[in-house]
C-alpha cells in the first residue's frame, strides 16, 4: 500500500482520531471506508436522479417498465427446484448490514 499525506481541518482530524480509537483501526482505513461510502452514496444519488428523470417521461417510463417485466418473467426460468442461494440466517445478516449501512 502506498502512503501519502493529506491536509484536513483540525476538527476533521480530531473526529478521525476518535473514530480510529473507537474502532481500533488506523485512520487510513477509516478514510478509505468513508471514500467508498461517499462513492456508493454518489452512485445511488445519481441513479435516483436518473430514475426521476425517466419517470418524468411517460413514454420512456412505460418502455422501461415493459422491458423490466420481460426480464422479470425470465429471471427464475429453470430454477424453481433449486435450493435458495442464502440460508435464512445469511439473509438476516445481509438485511441487517443493509439497514446499518443505509439506515433503513
Amino acid at each position: 500500500m502506498s502512503s501519502s499525506s493529506i491536509r484536513v481541518e483540525g476538527e476533521t482530524l480530531a473526529k478521525l482520531r476518535v473514530l480510529s480509537k473507537d474502532e481500533k483501526r488506523p485512520i487510513g482505513q477509516i478514510v478509505t471506508d468513508l471514500v467508498k461510502k461517499y462513492e456508493r452514496d454518489k452512485f445511488f444519488k445519481q441513479m435516483h436522479a436518473d430514475f426521476t428523470r425517466l419517470r418524468a417521461d411517460p413514454v420512456a417510463w412505460k418502455e422501461y417498465q415493459e422491458e423490466t417485466a420481460l426480464w422479470d418473467s425470465a429471471s427464475g426460468d429453470g430454477l424453481e427446484n433449486e435450493e435458495p442461494y442464502y440460508t435464512p440466517e445469511e439473509e438476516e445478516e445481509i438485511n441487517a448490514e443493509y439497514a446499518r449501512t443505509y439506515g433503513r
